[in-house]
């Protein structure tokens, strides 16, 4: 299947074969990789492809969907340079689409899919300009209209919310302060976990994942028109 044709969902064999990857060696990932190569990444490139067209029509136009490896799919390795014990390879696919002319520090949308562990959905991005974020968090009108998108959010998914780093209110903003906590953070993002879904194996995980973004709409939409 090339990133041509249409996403058709994740196959069985595929699924099983990401969800023991994380226990393998090298040696093992070598020897298996024509599975790899033809039972999970084409069809990942393909989702991508297909999430890009929902999310161009339900949430962006704009936002950016590349169906390639450090594109919008993460590399299936993990860098163990940072975590020298850990398996050398990944046990689920980690997606990302985001919005601003610089990936690295533009709002972006997660999704984390684990056949064991269930599918992640995130909204967030690295806060490259602290002083605009408390401005933005500190201002009634600004502030005030994120606080209510990120609660309802959390409201809707028990979503976890990410990024804290100070462990007290920033200066010159008062310790009281209605959104102090968010005023703390040197990053952001808001996540959370559903259990997968049997529609995984199908064309229909491509809208059930679009409905789960939906409900981070309002956030994401905040940040590309607050801090890009």
């Amino acid at each position: 299947m090339s990133v041509t044709e249409e996403f058709t969902g994740f196959p069985e064999e595929g699924l099983a074969f990401l969800a023991t990857l994380g226990t393998k060696n090298k040696a093992w990932f070598d020897k298996n990789r024509d599975v790899y190569d033809r039972l999970v990444v084409p069809p990942a490139k393909a989702f991508v492809v297909a999430m890009g067209e929902a999310l161009h029509d339900q949430i962006s136009p704009a936002i950016e969907a590349q169906p390639k490896t450090n594109g919008s799919i993460a590399p299936i390795n993990n860098d163990l340079r940072f975590s020298p014990d850990a398996s050398p390879y990944k046990d689920h696919l980690m997606f990302r689409f985001w919005e601003g002319p610089n990936k690295k520090v533009a709002p972006m949308l997660m999704i984390r899919m684990s056949p064991a562990d269930g599918v992640g959905f995130a909204s967030g991005m690295f806060l490259s300009d602290l002083d605009l974020w408390r401005s933005k968090i500190d201002e009634d009108t600004t502030g005030k209209s994120f606080a209510a998108e990120l609660a309802k959010l959390v409201k809707a998914t028990k979503a976890e919310v990410a990024g804290e780093g100070l462990k007290r209110v920033p200066k010159p903003y008062a310790e009281d302060h209605p959104r102090g906590e968010l005023l703390r953070h040197k990053g952001f993002q808001v996540r959370w976990i559903e259990d997968t879904p049997k529609s995984i194996t199908s064309a229909r995980f491509v809208d059930w994942c679009a409905t789960r973004f939906n409900k981070a709409a309002g956030v994401h939409h905040w940040l590309v028109e607050n801090m890009v």
